[in-house]
């Protein structure tokens, strides 16, 4: 039978078949062949044991998930929110074809703040929805857009997401109680967990708060759709839109078309894999 892999702990797992949880163990010929499975994968189950891994639709290495139809990145006025995180997770989700939707919360705090936010990624084709988990504004809105997904719950610590999911479903889960929920704590960072309310999967995982731009250097530029769209009118054709002339990604940044500060983090991160590749290189 088939079921999905709900929880992976340190040599078995927890895969849901239909309405039963099993605790189950994972083929020796899996483990030696380096195939390693991911919380959101489909596996084929055989008295109890997985025997195969079915084919993914998408995958993250950090964390460890597949299978996703959704990320949800948590951003509020406090903690300030890390665009050069929120950037790198971005471009995943495209390398990966998996849709984002910025939630920004605690909007009761600061009304400005989603304005700020729409401005920096107005041309980056995300969905930005508002919210105010103390005021339950915004939930109900919210809660559609996860129905018959599995979604990952990204966002930094305090931003709001435990109350988030209180007021998305009644609950009175205390600050961290959900990430105790899915069993993650000081020393189990990388773990994640699917959890089920009202038939809504979420993944609440920690292993978005570090993310490498797990992308090539020539695949960058096209994870930028406000790049992609201009691409055309650079002067070279497969412009990195960082030392070549006439770029018209870097005449619309100076001319102020284009976010300046979204911009100097995609050379940051043209930069870092940059490094990372001289790396392999000579390894």
């Amino acid at each position: 039978m088939i079921g999905q892999v709900y929880k992976a702990h340190t040599d078995s797992y927890s895969v849901k078949c239909g309405e039963k949880l099993y605790r189950c163990k994972a083929r020796g010929i899996l483990k030696r062949r380096g195939e390693d499975i991911a919380v959101g994968d489909f596996v084929q189950l055989e008295n109890g044991v997985i025997t195969s891994v079915c084919q993914r639709k998408n995958r993250f290495i950090r964390p460890n998930v597949s299978n996703i139809d959704l990320i949800v990145a948590v951003v509020s006025p406090e903690p300030k929110p890390d665009f050069y995180l929120l950037d790198k997770l971005l471009l995943n989700a495209v390398k990966e074809d998996v849709p984002v939707l910025f939630v920004v919360n605690k909007l009761d705090c600061d009304k400005d703040f989603y304005n700020k936010i729409v401005e920096e990624y107005k041309d980056a084709n995300v969905e930005i929805l508002s919210v105010s988990a103390r005021e339950s504004l915004g939930i109900e809105e919210l809660k559609s857009k996860l129905a018959d997904k599995l979604t990952v719950l990204a966002g930094q610590s305090a931003v709001g997401k435990t109350s988030i999911v209180n007021s998305m479903f009644n609950l009175q889960l205390k600050t961290g109680e959900v990430s105790e929920k899915i069993s993650r704590g000081k020393h189990t960072t990388t773990r994640s967990e699917i959890f089920e309310f009202e038939g809504i999967k979420i993944i609440d995982s920690p292993g978005f708060a570090v993310i490498d731009a797990m992308v090539e250097i020539d695949y960058l530029p096209s994870c930028y759709p406000e790049y992609v769209a201009l691409e055309s009118e650079c002067k070279f054709r497969g412009c990195s839109h960082v030392n070549e002339p006439q770029c018209k990604v870097k005449e619309m940044v100076e001319v102020g078309k284009l976010s300046s500060s979204r911009y100097q983090r995609y050379i940051e991160i043209y930069d870092e894999i940059s490094k990372r590749r001289v790396v392999y290189d000579k390894n």
